[in-house]
């Protein structure tokens, strides 16, 4: 009988020792909002198996399967970013106002009002400025992805 309460205590600092490694590992964000509705719509020409591709002046947009398209903006008040993440399919990024650093890898860039950039594969979104940033957001994705429009990474070591 005066093993179980060993066991339990052992069990405990088992499972606070997984939950201290897994907070370590991913990189979540911190101060960002989302000022309007999202809206999404499946993108035409996409919801049967084949396969999507439209080109104009030198553009080109290839889909397999179906393939959603969510807009909305975002703010980052001064001091806030988003954390290390990625994110299924491709976000293209236009900075309405204020200024934010974009890193990837080990890698960063400056953007201003008028801006535009993509993220692809994973990275981190900060506004390190002392006024207000917001951003127009378009994610294009595999509608399977849907209900994972985020995904925790962890930093890089540079």
């Amino acid at each position: 009988m005066r093993l179980r309460p060993v066991l339990t205590a052992g069990a405990l600092v088992a499972v606070g020792t997984v939950t201290i490694v897994t907070a370590a590992v991913g990189t979540p964000g911190s101060g960002t909002t989302v000022t309007t509705d999202s809206v999404t719509g499946r993108l035409d020409g996409s919801a049967g198996r084949g396969v999507l591709k439209v080109q104009q002046d030198g553009v080109r947009l290839m889909s397999h399967g179906p393939t959603d398209v969510t807009t909305f903006d975002l703010t980052y008040p001064p001091g806030a970013f988003s954390g290390w993440h990625s994110h299924p399919g491709i976000v293209v990024v236009v900075v309405r106002s204020g200024e934010v650093v974009r890193q990837t890898g080990c890698t960063s860039q400056r953007f201003g009002p008028g801006d535009a950039f993509t993220e692809v594969g994973p990275h981190q979104v900060t506004n390190p400025s002392s006024t207000t940033a917001v951003l127009s957001i378009t994610r294009i994705y595999p509608a399977a992805g849907a209900s994972t429009p985020r995904i925790d990474e962890p930093a890089p070591r540079c």
